[in-house]
């Protein structure tokens, strides 16, 4: 971490791409829109940044062409490369180090504002650093879902109490997707990704199921569908989230304002369903939703279970 500016370490990570020739001379350097897009920062915070490229005399607004990299010959006096302590950052940068930004990151911003480049300027480093520790964004953020999980345990519990033992594995996903939201849209139900910390909890619910004496096609479901049932729930719980934050309003203040609509419509003739709940109470609570939806999987596992006359 560094206390330097933000739109000045954008502007290091920039200004050494032109000292090392990545950025050529004559060439169009980032546009602010550009920087908004790969940076994740305000129109602001860009502006700031080629302010400060231009203060170096790194590069120069062309009326009809935009800002460009200056030639070397034109620079000012004053602004040869100067030595940073970005190598030694690099030097000492560590995976965990990467990963826990972009946790960071996620956490206050949501998933889709970790870029490579914004981690490494909330590092100091330039972005080819992380390359050197993460292949790409994609394995960093298969490695944030994984790191939220280290350490987690699921408790002791007999083999032959099914129930309880799925109980726990599908309570420990909902309270990690609780601290961190945007971990459920990284995993995927179809294909399984190889996370070692996530595995072992994987294991837990595959090997209840086969003590269950399930056959592979039952065990492989039943473990889908639970899973499904967190993930989309969690994802329920993030959209509920960002909603809230957009509007000011929680479900339930959201519902306030559309009963009265809704009491209309569904007074209605043709509506009984909707009629009767809509004049109930309903306190939309995700957690209760969320314990109701399990018990009722489990309860289909169990009469699944019978069915095959299975041992209880």
């Amino acid at each position: 971490m560094t206390d330097r500016a933000l739109y000045l370490r954008i502007a290091d990570e920039i200004a050494d791409d032109i000292r090392s020739g990545r950025l050529a001379e004559g060439r169009p350097a980032p546009s602010t829109r550009r920087i908004v897009r790969d940076w994740g920062v305000a129109m602001a915070t860009a502006t700031k940044v080629i302010g400060a490229l231009r203060a170096e005399g790194l590069v120069e607004t062309i009326p009809g062409s935009g800002t460009i990299v200056r030639r070397r010959d034109e620079r000012p006096a004053g602004t040869a490369p100067r030595v940073t302590v970005e190598r030694s950052r690099r030097a000492r940068l560590t995976q965990r180090e990467i990963v826990e930004a972009a946790v960071r990151i996620a956490d206050a911003e949501g998933l889709p504002l970790v870029t490579m480049r914004r981690v490494a300027v909330s590092l100091g480093v330039s972005t080819m650093a992380l390359y050197r520790h993460v292949p790409n964004r994609s394995d960093l953020t298969l490695r944030m879902a994984d790191h939220m999980f280290a350490g987690a345990r699921v408790p002791e519990i007999p083999m032959a109490a099914w129930r309880r033992r799925l109980e726990a594995v599908a309570h420990l996903f909902w309270t990690v997707f609780g601290r961190h939201p945007w971990a459920a849209e990284v995993f995927s139900l179809s294909r399984p990704q190889l996370m070692p910390n996530v595995l072992p909890i994987a294991e837990w619910s595959l090997s209840t199921l086969r003590a269950m004496g399930f056959d592979a096609h039952d065990i492989l479901c039943a473990h889908i569908n639970l899973f499904g049932h967190v993930r989309s729930m969690a994802l329920v719980r993030l959209v509920e989230a960002q909603a809230e934050e957009d509007t000011g309003m929680s479900a339930d203040d959201w519902m306030r304002l559309q009963d009265g609509g809704l009491r209309r419509w569904a007074s209605s003739a043709g509506h009984p369903g909707l009629g009767y709940v809509v004049r109930e109470r309903f306190d939309f609570d995700l957690d209760t939703v969320f314990e109701y939806g399990l018990q009722r999987m489990l309860d289909g596992i169990d009469t699944r279970r019978r069915a095959l006359g299975l041992p209880g």
